[in-house]
């Protein structure tokens, strides 16, 4: 009887453990990224699977990378002068991976992509998903045009989001807020 007992709670906690481990699948990829109500004023201009030209130079170049099942981008713009408030250029990214720790593998070479693009200075993440990652760069001019960039990673996924506009008119704060929408598309999916 013991014995009998004992099997069944081993097979139910395996159960237990597996049917609780979120898992985002490829499918809803399209899901997981910044959806046109997310942003208002701003025009969807490029939306779609990442093919090779949306490739970045850098540990993330490989699409095949940790066991990666597929990626997803959404990019959004507004019209705006240099004295125009807030961001520009949105972009949102999502990749989905074979396991949690595959993304985990993807997060830490976004680490270290931030950590070796020009000009770059990596910021204290917010508190995204399971971990985060943040940079900016300032692309120099008259004005100058800033860059955020922050990933996160959730279960087998990692997001991301770049915000640019003009020095002096984009906040991190206004990066963080675009990020943290992104990230409820993608905790509900994870759920």
């Amino acid at each position: 009887m013991r014995s009998a007992l004992a099997v069944f709670l081993v097979v139910a906690l395996a159960a237990g453990c597996g049917s609780s481990a979120a898992r985002i699948t490829a499918k809803q990829l399209p899901t997981l990224v910044l959806q046109p109500g997310d942003l208002s004023a701003f025009e969807r201009f490029d939306e779609g699977a990442q093919v090779n030209l949306d490739r970045v130079p850098g540990p993330r170049y490989d699409t095949a990378r940790f066991g990666r099942e597929g990626g997803w981008k959404a990019r959004y713009r507004r019209a705006g002068t240099t004295a125009t408030p807030g961001p520009l250029v949105v972009e949102s990214r999502a990749d989905v991976f074979g396991s949690s720790s595959d993304a985990r593998d993807d997060l830490a070479a976004y680490r270290d992509q931030f950590a070796h693009a020009v000009a770059a200075q990596l910021l204290r993440a917010p508190h995204l998903g399971d971990d985060a990652v943040a940079m900016t760069q300032l692309q120099p001019g008259t004005p100058g045009v800033r860059y955020y960039s922050i990933a996160w990673r959730i279960a087998n996924a990692t997001g991301s989001v770049t915000a640019n506009g003009f020095a002096g008119r984009i906040t991190f704060a206004q990066a963080i807020a675009l990020a943290r929408a992104a990230e409820r598309h993608m905790a509900r999916a994870a759920s």
